[in-house]
């Protein structure tokens, strides 16, 4: 290997081992510029704390927490490039770190990658769970934000799609105007059985510079099909469907998100149970048989089936959450 391409290896080499190198040990002087961000972030003084975080990161490169705590600053105020950039370096360290993952989430949905920020906070959702963390139906909320904007994306790309053949069939004269009643008509699709009635349906509607040869012909079946591939189309982006109810909780009348069976058989929402138990008494509910906070099995199948219902139904979402609130369930504080 010739020297100029040595060198041109040497800097990848070296960044593939302070990859795998472990988390730094902090010296002291890392230690008290740490405590002294941790007391300006306490003030509010969002800036200084980030220069005293970026010392301690200085001094102690791969120190996980000041690079949290850093990106969390940067949350504050708002800085939504260098949130995620911090949470790379973190997950660069600890690729399972729950609050790495859940900010990164954040910062992809304020810049608009709603795709990767639900991947982002999917991971951070089941380590919450996983551990028992207490954040995570705060990271439930950001993923269903995540969710339906995406589906607002989607949704709107699908019906351009629509639109747009749409507007062809009608310049085809594959689709009419119906008129339903004196103020509204609705657009068909005029699919015809036969050539002649292609040729009479578009003697008085063809505009002068329109081709002379007739329509396509369509059969009944073919018509048929047309039809129920626009109606299963739009049925994706239906928002007036409601949730099954097996899908929903008694308690809360919600999409289950963390479900848990009770001894009775009957499941609840976790949170949603799990204050019934403390405030009201600890019996079931519904049955009113006696249960304990002990008692309670997640059921797995349920919610899996309930997101699946979710996923599937995305406008849903906006039931749970408020789209616009900011994000994190922080106020605008500038």
């Amino acid at each position: 290997m010739n020297t100029w391409a040595r060198r041109q290896r040497e800097p990848r080499a070296a960044a593939r081992l302070l990859r795998r190198a472990p988390m730094s040990t902090p010296d002291p002087a890392a230690e008290a510029l740490k405590a002294q961000g941790n007391a300006l972030y306490q003030r509010g003084k969002w800036g200084a704390a980030i220069d005293a975080y970026t010392n301690a990161i200085l001094i102690a490169p791969r120190w996980l927490p000041v690079i949290l705590n850093r990106a969390l600053c940067h949350r504050k105020r708002k800085n939504w490039n260098a949130v995620k950039e911090d949470c790379l370096k973190a997950l660069d360290i600890d690729r399972e770190s729950i609050k790495a993952n859940y900010m990164l989430g954040l910062s992809l949905i304020a810049t608009r990658h709603y795709r990767e920020a639900s991947m982002s906070l999917q991971k951070a959702l089941e380590n919450a769970r996983a551990s028992g963390a207490t954040i995570k139906d705060e990271i439930w909320r950001e993923l269903a934000r995540a969710n339906y904007l995406r589906w607002e994306l989607d949704a709107a790309e699908r019906a351009t799609r629509l639109e747009n053949v749409r507007s062809k069939l009608l310049r085809s004269h594959l689709m009419r105007r119906e008129e339903e009643n004196e103020t509204h008509a609705r657009e068909v699709i005029d699919l015809v059985t036969n050539e002649n009635d292609a040729m009479d349906a578009t003697t008085t509607t063809r505009p002068n510079n329109a081709s002379d040869e007739p329509r396509q012909s369509f059969t009944a079946e073919e018509k048929q099909t047309l039809e129920e591939m626009f109606v299963r189309f739009r049925e994706r982006d239906n928002k007036t469907r409601d949730p099954p109810d097996c899908f929903c909780c008694v308690l809360t009348f919600e999409v289950f998100r963390d479900p848990v069976v009770a001894p009775s058989g009957n499941s609840y929402e976790r949170s949603a149970l799990e204050e019934h138990l403390k405030k009201v008494g600890p019996f079931d509910p519904v049955t009113r048989a006696p249960t304990t906070l002990d008692d309670l099995r997640p059921n797995v199948a349920l919610r899996n089936a309930a997101h699946a219902w979710l996923n599937e139904h995305a406008w849903a979402y906006a039931d749970i959450i408020k789209p616009d609130a900011p994000l994190g369930g922080e106020d605008d504080d500038g």
